[in-house]
């Protein structure tokens, strides 16, 4: 009989505690020079704890204060880095491939709650910031494989539990890429701007900043923290390493292939999803929660050259690649709502897809706010329940198509058209709103946005 192979913690947190708190430190910037906690051999089981993203900002209540009043530059908090040796001791190296198998993952116990929201216009906004630009909430409870909320009633799914954010560490030479690009396209300004103009809202980039940075086992206020808080990059968007591409498939049973651009892979994670729709549309838009993952490693010596394509001058611009797990939700009934490149002022863009999807989205909420519940409801739903997005057709021009697909069996009531219309009267069952904050502050314009 084989031995059984009792995941070691690596890290453990404790998420009633903020990140600063915690016994093993924890970081919330991308930097080469952030020390491992700890390292794991190829093939070993291990156990990594993370805390919500917010560092517990948000709490398990009725009000969306905190939502209105959170510090952005305290996330994400991260678990990690952790150093990957192969069973001789040697380090991936860079130019290698960091096979991560996700063996089992789930909320903390004791902790078996989430949350979704929507952040203030000018404190983070969201993918419909101009439609919603009130800070809101709602929060999750969970029973085993399910979820439901007391601010969404009516609704009831499960959970594809991953997290929203892993990968390895940025080598000095792709950290200098990632800033350059970034600042780049934040100072080209307007010029940037390719999309229509309902989507311009928000930053156009987060650069370096040393409010609310995080780094690790680095002393706070050395000369070393000072340097490498001033160089590292935010974790908000997904980039080479991996990173917040929020993707809901990277779930049990799921194997992920990393670049490694430093010594030991320095493998981070964080930002632990319940569920997500695809896109997460409100930016806080899954169901936020603290959570577990027990891995186990892998690596290919030269992958890199062998299986990925730089796309680029360096043969750094490479993107993960992976396999999606056996197990996850199954549902027989969609009820599917399409988008075109056409604003909502009627101006035609070239196969854009992401007006398209605004558009999908926009219709989907349109049609379920007809079965009783609130828009912005809707749009905390569409962040965090089993949606799918799909772009259907981007060839035949001008307009690119793409498509929001709802299961219809998550919903206590029948949401498919019908004769006689939706539901009115008695038969229209109202639902109870969720917590927000009215919307205080003047329409922003990209010189006096929050840098979220």
């Amino acid at each position: 009989m084989a031995p059984i192979k009792t995941p070691r913690a690596i890290v453990t947190v404790n998420p009633n505690k903020r990140p600063w708190e915690q016994t093993v430190p924890l970081h919330n910037r991308w930097h080469p020079d952030i020390p491992a906690v700890g390292e794991v051999e190829e093939g070993e089981v291990f156990r990594v704890e993370t805390v919500d993203w917010t560092g517990r900002q948000i709490l398990n209540n009725d009000s969306a204060e905190d939502m209105k009043n959170i510090d952005l530059t305290l996330v994400h908090n991260l678990s990690g880095p952790i150093r990957v040796n192969d069973t001789e001791g040697k380090p991936a190296m860079p130019g290698d491939l960091l096979v991560v198998e996700i063996l089992n993952l789930g909320p903390l116990p004791g902790d078996e709650w989430g949350f979704t929201g929507i952040f203030d216009r000018e404190n983070g906004g969201g993918f419909l910031t101009d439609h919603f630009p009130n800070a809101c909430k709602a929060i999750w409870d969970f029973e085993g494989i399910w979820a439901s909320s007391r601010h969404i009633p009516g609704v009831r799914f499960p959970g594809l539990i991953h997290p929203g954010l892993i990968g390895t560490a940025p080598s000095k030479e792709l950290l200098d890429i990632w800033n350059k690009r970034e600042k780049a396209l934040v100072d080209d300004g307007e010029n940037a701007l390719t999309l229509g103009k309902h989507l311009h809202t928000r930053p156009l980039a987060l650069l370096p900043q040393t409010q609310g940075a995080l780094l690790g086992k680095v002393e706070k206020g050395s000369k070393d923290w000072k340097r490498i808080a001033a160089e590292a990059c935010r974790t908000i968007p997904g980039r080479e390493n991996g990173g917040n591409c929020d993707i809901k498939n990277l779930s049990r049973g799921c194997r992920v292939y990393f670049p490694v651009f430093i010594e030991g892979a320095n493998l981070s994670m964080g930002d632990m999803h319940f569920s997500q729709g695809d896109g997460e549309v409100s930016f806080c838009g899954a169901i936020e929660m603290s959570g577990f993952l027990e891995l186990k490693c892998s690596i290919i010596r030269g992958g890199m050259e062998q299986y990925l394509t730089p796309m680029g001058p360096t043969k750094l611009h490479v993107n993960p690649i992976f396999e999606i797990g056996p197990l996850e939700p199954r549902f027989s009934e969609w009820l599917v709502f399409e988008g075109l490149s056409v604003d909502e002022d009627g101006k035609q863009h070239y196969l854009d897809a992401s007006i398209a999807y605004k558009r999908a989205v926009l219709n989907c909420i349109d049609y379920l706010s007809k079965f009783g519940y609130s828009k912005e409801q809707v749009y905390l739903l569409l962040s965090c329940c089993p949606c799918e997005g799909r772009i259907s057709g981007i060839v035949d021009v001008p307009n690119a198509c793409a498509t929001l697909a709802i299961p219809v069996n998550i919903f206590d009531q029948d949401i498919r058209p019908k004769k006689g219309g939706p539901p009115v009267g008695p038969r229209l069952i109202t639902r109870s709103g969720c917590p927000s904050c009215p919307y205080e502050g003047s329409i922003p314009t990209q010189k006096n946005l929050s840098a979220a």
